[in-house]
């Protein structure tokens, strides 16, 4: 009897994921950053991790939308980030406060990190 109920869970599951990724598919809904609507923020003088942390809470805060997508990496003390969606450049680098913007140029932004 356990078997079964067991069986019974896995063929429920297996269907519930596909039907799931069937509707996801249809919702048109995609992880990458649309280039359009990407900003790249190039963040100098960062080194600790509570630091970035702080930088990533508030970029997605002054995202444009109410999903976003962000992609990090990190480098010594370099970080850079990918944050979408930024419809509007000029607004978005005015909520950046973890330091001063030292570059705008098309949809990069530089930045001297300020603890």
């Amino acid at each position: 009897m356990l078997n079964f109920l067991l069986n019974r869970f896995r063929y429920v599951m297996v269907l519930l994921v596909a039907v799931m990724l069937l509707g996801l598919a249809g919702c048109n809904l995609s992880f990458e950053h649309d280039p359009e609507k990407t900003v790249t923020v190039e963040i100098s003088g960062i080194s600790e991790d509570s630091d970035r942390d702080r930088v990533e809470e508030n970029l997605t805060n002054i995202t444009q939308g109410a999903m976003h997508t962000m992609t990090a990496s990190y480098s010594g003390g370099e970080m850079t980030v990918q944050v979408s969606p930024v419809t509007d450049v000029k607004k978005f680098v005015q909520g950046i406060n973890f330091g001063k913007v030292t570059e705008v140029k098309d949809r990069t932004i530089k930045v001297q990190f300020i603890k």
